[in-house]
């Protein structure tokens, strides 16, 4: 397995991880697949241009599949700018237990320490999602906040965790 920043060239690849985990997957992303969908390719490839404080990492194996993934993005605003949030981690259900969420995570941690006055990184995970959860804590994240009702999907509400890690 292979950890590295995506690319332009990952565009069709990523999106479509992206589109299955959200269809998949809808309680875990509080994007839909319905709305998702409809984006232009042009749109997903904006979301893939990497800058100092906003990439997406993808996990691929020995083929070059795209099989995890998992984003991060730094605040910018001068009171917010020492938060940053990792968002939709993702790894196909065939390849889960082999570490690649932990080995996402370790190096967004990794590569959220290389920026400067970068304090803490925030992330939201559907309280259902034990697995998920355990992750989480064991890296050191604390919960600091429950968000009942968070997302509704068919009438059925899910809540979402609040949590940070500080660097």
């Amino acid at each position: 397995m292979k950890i590295r920043i995506l690319s332009l060239e990952d565009a069709e690849k990523y999106w479509q991880l992206r589109l299955r985990a959200l269809k998949d997957h809808p309680d875990a992303f509080s994007a839909s697949f319905e709305d998702s969908v409809k984006m232009p390719l042009e749109e997903v490839k904006k979301r893939l241009v990497k800058t100092e404080n906003r990439f997406i990492l993808g996990a691929f194996d020995d083929s070059e599949r795209l099989i995890g993934m998992l984003g991060f993005f730094r605040e910018t605003s001068i009171k917010l700018k020492h938060k940053g949030k990792v968002w939709g981690m993702y790894v196909i259900p065939e390849e889960r237990g082999k570490g690649i969420g932990k080995a996402l995570l370790n190096d967004i941690i990794h590569k959220a320490r290389l920026i400067k006055d970068l304090e803490q990184i925030q992330l939201s995970v559907n309280t259902a999602n034990v697995a998920a959860r355990k992750l989480y804590i064991s890296f050191g994240f604390q919960p600091f906040g429950l968000e009942r009702k968070s997302l509704k999907i068919n009438n059925q509400y899910f809540d979402e965790e609040h949590m940070a890690f500080f660097l």
